[in-house]
């Protein structure tokens, strides 16, 4: 993978653990618990592991993403529906940008 995509994937990564609490590659107990106390993560370890894994889906263009279950279906639905939006290049930028919109409205509080 290249270094500047490591990077901007990286910092995805860290923009997530830092605004939304949000670590995927933090080891977990398959459920979103995070399984050790937050001294003892490495977040530099576990945005390279993302990152790894990230190129490797993206690069292979496999993705799982799971079922949703019955409430927050449209809001998965719109979300990605914009995602694919998000390969299509800027001129769908629009588009992605509306539908993640009406997937926040539709999302459950």
């Amino acid at each position: 993978m290249p270094a500047a995509i490591e990077q901007q994937i990286g910092r995805a990564y860290r923009r997530m653990a830092r605004e939304a609490r949000y670590r995927p590659a933090a080891p977990s107990d398959g459920l979103g618990n995070i399984t050790l106390p937050e001294e003892e993560l490495d977040l530099d370890a576990e945005a390279r592991a993302y990152a790894a894994n990230w190129w490797r889906c993206e690069d292979e263009h496999t993705w799982t993403l799971g079922c949703a279950n019955y409430e927050d279906r449209p809001t998965m639905i719109l979300a990605l529906e914009a995602a694919r939006l998000c390969c299509s290049g800027a001129a769908s930028r629009p588009f992605a940008r509306r539908l993640l919109e009406m997937a926040l409205e539709e999302l459950p509080s």
